[in-house]
């Protein structure tokens, strides 16, 4: 994904991020992709990290020198896809929503019916512009091709659809999508109710992804499929029934993961438990930590609202790896 490689060149219409020469003129054409792009890759960056705090693999993309995740298909390929393109559509759902972007406004709004009890109204996260623009965006990679790449484009266009990393992150998001409401009425007494549709936190996606990365799958690659003598854009499509996207609820992979005890010195525990597998057997060191915070806090002389409070230490231990 190139939100997360070093590929291609910044500083053009796509600004904040490596990109091809097909992606910067998306960018170009679209006032406010660039942007929303930006925000797209701090949300995908924050929310991995966060969700891998405390594991071998905190979502770095180097693995040990010049290799990197991306060079053969593990869990953690297949997680950075998903979550890439999820937080793609997010990004753009959201901000179409909000007028950040030219070519897009509110998403299409349900008819109301004589039967309901709310009425459908305000302003829907534009999921459907969000998934046009995200499946667009992340197809347009040019240039040669690694073994994974191949794999997951020819997947992509002639193949298979069990490696579409990105339509399983996508879908994880859209299941979220959720109904938000705002009540009208005298005294707040909600005799009318106007509803809208909007994408869930970012977090709930993330997490959910990460259940999905749990419970990734492993699966030989399909040699008959991948042949690197043939161009893929000439390559015959086989007459099979095309999957619903509903199917696309699982992340697979074709290479186990390295250990990554390489990259897990001086990394912090969450205890000492969890240093005996995230430091790799190498042992840990517990520093303690000085914290002074706010405590007997009371209001003053018994009266609202000036709160005063007293200020403790507190000492923490934390664990760290050798």
């Amino acid at each position: 994904m190139a939100v997360f490689t070093s590929q291609g060149q910044v500083g053009g219409p796509c600004r904040y991020m490596p990109a091809t020469r097909r992606q910067n003129h998306q960018c170009r054409k679209e006032i406010g992709l660039s942007d929303t792009i930006r925000e797209a890759r701090r949300l995908a960056t924050t929310h991995c990290e966060d969700q891998f705090r405390y594991d071998r693999w905190n979502c770095s993309i180097e693995i040990r020198g010049k290799r990197n995740i991306f060079k053969k298909l593990y869990k953690e390929t297949a997680f950075v896809h998903a979550l890439t393109a999820a937080a793609m559509t997010h990004s753009i759902a959201r901000a179409c929503a909000e007028g950040r972007m030219t070519k897009c406004s509110c998403g299409p709004r349900k008819q109301n019916r004589p039967d309901q009890s709310f009425q459908w109204g305000g302003c829907n996260d534009n999921l459907k512009h969000g998934k046009r623009v995200t499946r667009s965006f992340l197809d347009l990679r040019g240039g040669d091709s690694d073994e994974v790449t191949e794999i997951l484009r020819h997947d992509s266009e002639v193949g298979t659809h069990d490696w579409k990393f990105s339509i399983v992150g996508i879908e994880a998001l859209s299941t979220l999508m959720k109904d938000k409401c705002k009540c009208h009425g005298v005294s707040g007494s909600c005799s009318m109710k106007t509803c809208w549709k909007k994408l869930s936190d970012f977090n709930a996606t993330a997490t959910l992804l990460r259940q999905k990365y749990n419970q990734a799958v492993r699966k030989a690659p399909n040699t008959r499929t991948i042949r690197r003598d043939v161009p893929i854009s000439r390559a015959k499509k086989p007459k099979q029934r095309r999957k619903k996207q509903s199917q696309y609820t699982t992340l697979y992979y074709l290479e186990t993961s390295p250990t990554y005890c390489s990259v897990t010195k001086d990394r912090q525990c969450l205890h000492p438990d969890n240093c005996a597998n995230l430091c790799c057997g190498r042992g840990h060191v517990t520093r303690v930590f000085k914290q002074i915070e706010k405590c007997r806090c009371r209001f003053n002389n018994g009266r609202c609202c000036q709160l005063i409070c007293d200020y403790c230490q507190r000492y923490e231990d934390r664990y760290f790896c050798k």
